[in-house]
Protein backbone atom coordinates (compact mmCIF):
# COMPACT_ATOMS: atom_id res chain seq x y z
CA UNK A 1 0.00 0.00 0.00
CA UNK A 2 1.35 3.43 -0.76
CA UNK A 3 1.29 6.58 1.32
CA UNK A 4 -1.20 8.19 -0.90
CA UNK A 5 -3.59 4.90 -0.61
CA UNK A 6 -3.37 5.15 3.03
CA UNK A 7 -3.90 8.39 3.62
CA UNK A 8 -7.34 7.60 0.87
CA UNK A 9 -7.96 4.44 3.19
CA UNK A 10 -7.05 4.78 6.40
CA UNK A 11 -5.24 7.01 8.88
CA UNK A 12 -2.39 8.59 7.19
CA UNK A 13 1.06 7.99 7.86
CA UNK A 14 1.28 11.14 10.13
CA UNK A 15 -1.55 9.93 12.09
CA UNK A 16 0.32 6.43 12.19
CA UNK A 17 3.67 8.50 13.52
CA UNK A 18 1.70 9.79 16.01
CA UNK A 19 0.13 6.43 17.32
CA UNK A 20 3.26 4.47 17.44
CA UNK A 21 4.74 7.41 19.33
CA UNK A 22 2.31 7.16 22.16
CA UNK A 23 2.31 3.14 22.12
CA UNK A 24 5.82 3.53 22.40
CA UNK A 25 5.62 5.57 25.43
CA UNK A 26 2.93 3.25 27.20
CA UNK A 27 5.86 0.60 26.99
CA UNK A 28 8.02 2.64 29.85
CA UNK A 29 4.98 2.21 32.30
CA UNK A 30 3.43 -1.30 31.56
CA UNK A 31 6.17 -2.82 33.64
CA UNK A 32 5.55 -0.62 36.80
CA UNK A 33 2.06 -1.07 36.40
CA UNK A 34 2.31 -4.96 36.32
CA UNK A 35 4.78 -5.35 39.13
CA UNK A 36 3.05 -2.91 41.35
CA UNK A 37 -0.66 -4.94 40.28
CA UNK A 38 0.83 -8.36 40.56
CA UNK A 39 3.91 -8.42 41.92
CA UNK A 40 7.88 -9.43 40.41
CA UNK A 41 5.88 -12.41 38.62
CA UNK A 42 9.02 -13.39 36.83
CA UNK A 43 10.33 -14.99 39.57
CA UNK A 44 7.56 -17.22 40.47
CA UNK A 45 5.54 -19.77 39.11
CA UNK A 46 5.67 -21.65 36.04
CA UNK A 47 7.94 -18.44 34.54
CA UNK A 48 10.92 -19.31 36.60
CA UNK A 49 10.78 -23.26 36.62
CA UNK A 50 12.35 -24.22 32.89
CA UNK A 51 15.71 -24.85 33.23
CA UNK A 52 16.31 -23.14 30.34
CA UNK A 53 15.11 -20.18 31.55
CA UNK A 54 17.04 -16.86 31.56
CA UNK A 55 19.09 -15.85 34.28
CA UNK A 56 17.21 -13.22 36.05
CA UNK A 57 19.55 -10.06 35.14
CA UNK A 58 18.49 -10.70 31.51
CA UNK A 59 15.18 -9.51 31.66
CA UNK A 60 16.32 -5.71 32.69
CA UNK A 61 17.29 -6.14 29.22
CA UNK A 62 13.42 -4.77 28.51
CA UNK A 63 14.03 -1.42 30.01
CA UNK A 64 17.04 -0.46 27.65
CA UNK A 65 14.24 -2.14 24.37
CA UNK A 66 11.79 0.21 25.39
CA UNK A 67 13.77 3.02 25.99
CA UNK A 68 15.10 2.66 22.59
CA UNK A 69 11.47 2.26 21.49
CA UNK A 70 10.34 5.25 22.56
CA UNK A 71 13.36 7.37 20.93
CA UNK A 72 13.37 5.95 17.71
CA UNK A 73 9.34 6.59 17.70
CA UNK A 74 9.61 9.78 18.50
CA UNK A 75 12.69 10.13 15.82
CA UNK A 76 10.17 8.54 13.57
CA UNK A 77 7.77 11.57 14.15
CA UNK A 78 9.90 14.08 13.63
CA UNK A 79 11.41 12.79 10.79
CA UNK A 80 10.03 9.94 9.18
CA UNK A 81 11.48 6.79 7.77
CA UNK A 82 11.00 8.55 3.71
CA UNK A 83 10.05 5.30 2.21
CA UNK A 84 6.55 4.01 0.77
CA UNK A 85 6.24 1.34 3.42
CA UNK A 86 6.52 3.65 6.70
CA UNK A 87 3.05 3.40 7.81
CA UNK A 88 3.33 -0.97 7.14
CA UNK A 89 6.23 -0.28 9.84
CA UNK A 90 4.36 2.14 11.94
CA UNK A 91 1.60 -0.40 12.07
CA UNK A 92 3.26 -3.22 12.66
CA UNK A 93 5.06 -1.06 15.81
CA UNK A 94 1.90 -0.64 17.10
CA UNK A 95 1.24 -4.22 17.51
CA UNK A 96 4.20 -4.79 19.36
CA UNK A 97 4.08 -1.84 21.16
CA UNK A 98 0.47 -3.31 22.40
CA UNK A 99 1.51 -6.59 22.48
CA UNK A 100 4.55 -5.94 25.10
CA UNK A 101 1.99 -4.23 27.39
CA UNK A 102 -1.02 -7.27 26.98
CA UNK A 103 1.77 -9.95 27.38
CA UNK A 104 3.30 -8.38 30.92
CA UNK A 105 -0.60 -8.50 31.94
CA UNK A 106 -1.42 -11.85 30.89
CA UNK A 107 1.77 -13.61 32.24
CA UNK A 108 0.57 -11.87 35.64
CA UNK A 109 -2.16 -14.01 35.51
CA UNK A 110 -0.42 -17.09 34.37
CA UNK A 111 -1.99 -17.21 31.16
CA UNK A 112 1.19 -18.92 29.85
CA UNK A 113 -0.77 -20.74 26.48
CA UNK A 114 -2.20 -16.88 25.71
CA UNK A 115 1.30 -14.88 26.71
CA UNK A 116 2.73 -17.41 24.04
CA UNK A 117 0.47 -15.99 21.24
CA UNK A 118 0.93 -12.72 22.05
CA UNK A 119 4.52 -13.09 21.86
CA UNK A 120 4.29 -15.26 18.63
CA UNK A 121 1.73 -12.27 16.96
CA UNK A 122 4.70 -9.75 18.69
CA UNK A 123 7.75 -11.59 16.75
CA UNK A 124 5.81 -12.00 13.42
CA UNK A 125 5.25 -8.07 13.58
CA UNK A 126 8.89 -7.86 14.12
CA UNK A 127 10.22 -9.74 11.77
CA UNK A 128 8.01 -8.25 9.02
CA UNK A 129 9.42 -4.53 10.16
CA UNK A 130 13.02 -5.66 10.48
CA UNK A 131 12.91 -7.20 6.63
CA UNK A 132 11.79 -3.79 5.67
CA UNK A 133 14.51 -2.10 7.52
CA UNK A 134 17.30 -4.28 6.55
CA UNK A 135 16.33 -5.54 2.81
CA UNK A 136 14.40 -2.43 1.85
CA UNK A 137 16.96 -0.35 3.61
CA UNK A 138 17.90 1.88 -0.24
CA UNK A 139 14.19 3.20 0.27
CA UNK A 140 14.34 5.33 3.19
CA UNK A 141 14.94 9.21 2.48
CA UNK A 142 15.67 9.59 6.64
CA UNK A 143 18.56 11.12 7.79
CA UNK A 144 21.01 7.92 8.11
CA UNK A 145 21.18 7.96 12.12
CA UNK A 146 17.37 7.42 12.46
CA UNK A 147 17.13 4.50 9.45
CA UNK A 148 20.23 2.98 12.05
CA UNK A 149 18.34 3.69 15.45
CA UNK A 150 15.53 2.08 14.08
CA UNK A 151 16.86 -1.02 12.96
CA UNK A 152 19.44 -1.17 16.00
CA UNK A 153 16.07 -0.82 18.10
CA UNK A 154 13.75 -3.01 16.55
CA UNK A 155 16.60 -5.63 15.64
CA UNK A 156 17.33 -5.74 19.38
CA UNK A 157 13.54 -6.19 20.01
CA UNK A 158 13.33 -9.00 17.70
CA UNK A 159 16.21 -10.84 18.89
CA UNK A 160 15.31 -11.10 22.47
CA UNK A 161 11.53 -11.34 21.86
CA UNK A 162 11.97 -14.63 19.37
CA UNK A 163 14.19 -16.24 22.43
CA UNK A 164 11.91 -15.41 24.51
CA UNK A 165 8.57 -16.73 22.97
CA UNK A 166 10.04 -20.39 23.25
CA UNK A 167 10.93 -19.34 26.89
CA UNK A 168 7.24 -18.72 27.48
CA UNK A 169 5.96 -22.02 25.16
CA UNK A 170 8.67 -23.58 28.30
CA UNK A 171 6.55 -22.10 30.92
CA UNK A 172 3.74 -22.90 29.15
CA UNK A 173 4.58 -26.79 28.89
CA UNK A 174 5.47 -26.82 33.22
CA UNK A 175 1.96 -25.19 33.64
CA UNK A 176 0.57 -27.84 31.93
CA UNK A 177 1.95 -30.67 34.06
CA UNK A 178 5.19 -31.30 31.83
CA UNK A 179 7.87 -31.98 34.34
CA UNK A 180 9.96 -28.99 35.04
CA UNK A 181 13.04 -31.13 35.64
CA UNK A 182 12.98 -33.27 32.59
CA UNK A 183 15.95 -31.84 30.25
CA UNK A 184 15.31 -33.86 26.89
CA UNK A 185 11.94 -31.64 26.20
CA UNK A 186 13.57 -28.43 26.83
CA UNK A 187 16.96 -29.34 24.58
CA UNK A 188 14.19 -29.71 21.94
CA UNK A 189 12.77 -26.46 22.74
CA UNK A 190 16.47 -24.99 22.76
CA UNK A 191 17.29 -26.64 19.60
CA UNK A 192 14.20 -25.25 17.69
CA UNK A 193 15.24 -21.72 19.08
CA UNK A 194 18.00 -21.64 17.85
CA UNK A 195 17.25 -22.76 14.54
CA UNK A 196 15.14 -20.03 14.27
CA UNK A 197 17.66 -17.91 15.30
CA UNK A 198 20.39 -18.71 12.75
CA UNK A 199 17.23 -18.38 9.83
CA UNK A 200 16.34 -14.88 10.77
CA UNK A 201 20.06 -14.03 11.30
CA UNK A 202 20.26 -15.20 8.10
CA UNK A 203 17.76 -13.90 6.48
CA UNK A 204 18.24 -10.44 8.49
CA UNK A 205 21.83 -10.19 6.94
CA UNK A 206 23.57 -10.47 10.07
CA UNK A 207 21.92 -7.04 11.41
CA UNK A 208 23.92 -6.52 14.89
CA UNK A 209 21.15 -5.32 17.02
CA UNK A 210 18.90 -8.89 16.21
CA UNK A 211 22.48 -10.56 16.91
CA UNK A 212 22.76 -8.72 20.12
CA UNK A 213 19.55 -9.29 21.24
CA UNK A 214 19.79 -13.19 20.29
CA UNK A 215 23.54 -13.78 22.00
CA UNK A 216 22.20 -11.16 24.99
CA UNK A 217 19.39 -14.20 25.96
CA UNK A 218 21.23 -17.61 24.72
CA UNK A 219 24.19 -15.70 27.55
CA UNK A 220 21.45 -15.92 30.01
CA UNK A 221 19.84 -19.31 29.31
CA UNK A 222 23.61 -21.09 29.73
CA UNK A 223 24.05 -19.01 32.74
CA UNK A 224 20.50 -19.48 34.00
CA UNK A 225 21.06 -23.70 33.39
CA UNK A 226 23.66 -23.73 34.96
CA UNK A 227 22.41 -22.61 37.97
CA UNK A 228 19.84 -24.94 37.74
CA UNK A 229 22.23 -27.19 37.83
CA UNK A 230 22.10 -28.74 34.11
CA UNK A 231 25.62 -28.68 32.34
CA UNK A 232 24.14 -30.78 29.55
CA UNK A 233 21.54 -27.28 28.47
CA UNK A 234 24.14 -24.86 29.78
CA UNK A 235 26.67 -26.26 27.03
CA UNK A 236 24.15 -26.49 24.39
CA UNK A 237 23.13 -23.11 24.96
CA UNK A 238 26.67 -21.80 24.82
CA UNK A 239 27.11 -23.95 21.65
CA UNK A 240 24.48 -22.21 20.09
CA UNK A 241 26.04 -18.72 21.23
CA UNK A 242 28.72 -19.92 18.81
CA UNK A 243 26.40 -20.73 16.14
CA UNK A 244 24.65 -17.79 15.97
CA UNK A 245 27.19 -15.83 16.16
CA UNK A 246 29.05 -17.64 13.30
CA UNK A 247 25.57 -17.21 11.24
CA UNK A 248 26.07 -13.49 12.21
CA UNK A 249 29.62 -13.43 10.68
CA UNK A 250 29.02 -15.32 7.62
CA UNK A 251 25.80 -13.13 6.96
CA UNK A 252 27.89 -10.05 6.80
CA UNK A 253 30.15 -10.81 4.54
CA UNK A 254 27.66 -12.18 1.89
CA UNK A 255 25.94 -8.76 2.58
CA UNK A 256 25.54 -6.72 -1.09
CA UNK A 257 27.57 -3.90 -1.59
CA UNK A 258 25.86 -0.60 -2.07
Amino acid sequence: MTVAQTSRNGPSVKTWRWIAAALALTQLAAPLIASTLAGDFLKSGATNQALITPAGYAFSLWGLITVLSAGTALAVLRYGLGSWWEASVLIDASVVFVGFSVWLLVAAQDWLWVSVAVFAVMVSALIHIMRLLVRRRHDMTCPSWVAVLATITFGLYLGWSSIAVFANVAAALIASGVSASAPGWQFAVLVAAVAAAVALTTMLRGTPGYAAGVVWALVAIAIGAHNRGSAFLSTTAVVAVVLVVAATVAATRRRPIR
